[in-house]
């Protein structure tokens, strides 16, 4: 079976988003305590997803195999502050990704994480943005395997 990525329809892919994002809180929690655990996040949280990918030239990507959605990605453009040159402010940014844990290393990742590529490079941007907290060591090393690089690290002090 292969992986194919579309738009996501909210008609019929919402209940999958929404078990996404309650998915990738609950995985994060083992390292952040401040991840929202309660049942109105995922709702609160794909509405607020969904209206920056319409203000910000983004898109919401599924990964379907076998007529069964098991990932998505969010993306939209962002910008850099006006210490960074004009022409190369504007860049890409995903935002969410999340993969089903048992469809997991079979390239629906990879696959989500090309279209939200190919989206910006359609949009004519340079550059792409993707975030990973630093104890993820397999997105990080996923992302790293994509050709993404170290670009800044944000460091945190809990008060």
């Amino acid at each position: 079976m292969s992986v194919r990525v579309r738009d996501a329809d909210l008609s019929r892919d919402k209940p999958a988003l929404l078990r996404f994002l309650a998915g990738s809180n609950t995985f994060e929690s083992q390292w952040e305590s401040d991840r929202r655990l309660d049942a109105d996040f995922p709702e609160e949280f794909l509405a607020e997803l969904v209206a920056r990918a319409k203000a910000k030239l983004g898109r919401l990507f599924v990964a379907e195999e076998a007529g069964a959605v098991i990932g998505w990605a969010m993306c939209f453009v962002d910008g850099h502050e006006t210490f960074v040159k004009p022409e190369d402010r504007p860049f890409g940014y995903v935002a969410e990704m999340y993969v089903d844990e048992a469809a997991r290393g079979r390239h629906a990742g990879r696959k989500l994480l090309k279209s939200c590529e190919d989206h910006f490079r359609a949009l004519g941007l340079k550059s792409v943005l993707i975030g990973a907290l630093s104890h993820n060591t397999r997105a990080v090393n996923a992302y790293r395997a994509a050709g993404y690089a170290d670009y800044a690290v944000n460091l945190r002090k809990v008060l």
